[in-house]
């Protein structure tokens, strides 16, 4: 299908979320090759509707010969405004108030926000009853006039609360947080006046509603246009797998999931946290967003139905899209979805955009920051939680057999540079700011006006370990921010920001941006790093551990005595 025919799919699917949808437009047969948007193109029907007014339907991309559908009806439709709330719009259409909710599917009465389209039922008002009389409590607008006491707010592992906020205020909210957690290519995509999608993300237990999912999460289209003007499209979305596709689950229909456990049983995945590409396409019978070959996935391999510490990380194109789901089903298997009437908003937000970016957000990490200074480059911030994974035995092996090495051998590397952990209590990378680094790659330009961060040689007193270390580097961020990060070495393995490249990344700000992620990703980039040098990797094999430590830190590795801990580390691991 042609990006000019899927465009022309999403430009007909209008906002409708309806689980009890009225289907007085009659009932088709599905016919051998139908999809459901081609039988919604035939009908003249949004895809949003005919999904609708089917609630029966479970997995969208799932329709079989024989079966009938239902046809909507062809009802009004509003478009909410700001300041509106339900029962003002039930009341000026002369509607019963839980009719127009039914007719919407809306599980939360309070949040609707302006640009919304409802569907207003045919049926009038039962006799005896005022239209838009049924309470809502508590009855606070998703768009009220009045701000609420916590708008704007931004409160680790909730969504954040923009309830009375203007478009503008929700869409600055909202870039602070991409500014913080989305690599260079989401900061510079938005910057460039482009469609970036941040994706909020409740942990959920993937087994909620019987196996069907729960849209809990959060999608916000962001982009600035050639006008100035800020703009920030919410949408209701999941972005985790549901129970019905857990391999051996109570729950499961169809198994979904790779080994990568070592039990012989389909691990469910989800996307780790990190911002990942997708490009318009066609998926469950209806335009999606599909994804790239840059995704790293989390897998539940203890079956909880919970990603924790049974989790481990991989790396690769997992096909994890972006697709609409049923009503009262996410129709996940990991792929991020939104419900019919949310799915053709995000579309309407991107407008004729064929590509974007995704920043997926765990919500417990958000920071409660307003926005990153424009002055300078801001270091990286505490998550308010350690919302780190550690390496699971199964991340070691998968290391080990790509460079051809024991696994003993690379634990004996991260123990010496790192022990235990990559990650300090706060959540934040262990970091360990050079001053002899940042003196060299600034010219000594600053070796006189702040000596306890640029020098012209190594100087172990500089050191001041832990959380003092984001110090030194906040300072020398504000002199001079990418050199900064280049002049600190990161995470489990301790590898310097600028080894960024071979590490496998673009460059230095992706590099620190999935050095915070988790240890999973600071154990791909140890892998990318030796095997960007031969020589390395094969000292690392062969246990020489005196080439092996000169080469990674440095000719001042005897006076640390890095080869003889290595050497002691791999005897340990080695038993």
């Amino acid at each position: 299908m042609s990006l000019q025919a899927l465009s022309s799919i999403a430009a007909q699917q209008r906002p409708f979320a309806n689980d009890s949808f009225a289907t007085s437009g009659g009932s088709v047969r599905v016919e051998r090759g139908d999809t459901l948007s081609g039988i919604a193109a035939r009908h003249g029907v949004s895809l949003g509707a005919l999904l609708a007014a089917n609630p029966q339907i479970a997995n969208p991309d799932r329709i079989d010969i024989g079966q009938r559908i239902n046809l909507p009806s062809a009802d009004r439709h509003v478009t909410v405004r700001p300041g509106d709330t339900l029962g003002q719009i039930a009341s000026r259409q002369g509607v019963a108030l839980d009719a127009l909710i039914r007719a919407n599917g809306i599980d939360n009465p309070n949040l609707i926000f302006p640009g919304d389209v409802l569907r207003i039922p045919a049926a009038p008002a039962p006799v005896g009853e005022t239209p838009g009389s049924t309470p809502i409590s508590p009855a606070v607008p998703a768009d009220s006039d009045a701000p609420a006491a916590t708008a704007g707010r931004v409160v680790p592992g909730q969504l954040p609360d923009t309830r009375g906020l203007t478009e503008a205020q929700r869409f600055d909210l909202y870039a602070a947080q991409l500014q913080q957690f989305g690599d260079a290519s989401a900061q510079a995509d938005l910057a460039a006046g482009r469609r970036v999608i941040l994706s909020l993300r409740n942990d959920t237990d993937t087994r909620i509603n019987q196996g069907r999912g729960q849209y809990d999460d959060r999608m916000v289209v962001l982009w600035q246009a050639a006008d100035g003007s800020k703009h920030a499209v919410e949408l209701r979305a999941n972005t985790e797998p549901s129970g019905q596709y857990e391999d051996g689950g109570p729950y499961m229909r169809r198994a979904v999931g790779g080994n990568y456990g070592g039990d012989s049983r389909g691990d469910q995945g989800r996307l780790a946290d990190g911002t990942y590409r997708f490009t318009r396409g066609n998926f469950a019978g209806a335009v999606a967003l599909m994804a790239g070959n840059d995704q790293v996935t989390q897998r539940d391999t203890n079956h909880n139905g919970r990603f924790d510490d049974g989790v481990t990380t991989a790396r690769g194109s997992y096909g994890m899209h972006i697709h609409v789901g049923g009503q009262n089903n996410t129709g996940s298997a990991g792929c991020l979805t939104l419900p019919p009437a949310e799915h053709a908003r995000l579309f309407e937000a991107l407008g004729n955009q064929n590509s974007v970016r995704s920043v997926v957000v765990n919500t417990a990490r958000l920071t409660a920051s307003e926005a990153l200074g424009t002055e300078a480059p801001a270091a990286p911030a505490a998550p308010a939680e350690a919302a780190t994974r550690g390496l699971t035995q199964a991340d070691w092996q998968r290391a080990a057999r790509t460079l051809g090495v024991e696994v003993a051998a690379i634990r004996a590397v991260a123990e010496v540079e790192a022990p235990r952990t990559g990650f300090l209590a706060d959540g934040r990378p262990r970091i360990l700011f050079e001053a002899h680094q940042f003196s060299d790659r600034t010219g000594g330009q600053y070796d006189r006006s702040h000596p306890g961060i640029s020098s012209p040689r190594w100087n172990r007193d500089l050191y001041q370990g832990g959380a003092a270390e984001y110090t030194r580097l906040s300072e020398a961020m504000a002199l001079n921010g990418d050199v900064a990060l280049q002049s600190a070495s990161w995470g489990r393995f301790q590898i310097m920001g600028f080894n960024h490249q071979a590490a496998g990344y673009a460059n230095v700000r992706d590099f620190v941006a999935g050095m915070q992620q988790n240890e999973g990703r600071q154990l791909d980039a140890f892998v990318s790093f030796i095997q960007a040098h031969p020589a390395m990797q094969t000292a690392l094999r062969n246990h020489d551990w005196a080439s092996f430590a000169a080469a990674y830190n440095g000719s001042g590795y005897a006076a640390n005595q890095y080869d003889t801990r290595m050497a002691e580390a791999y005897a340990r691991f080695s038993r």
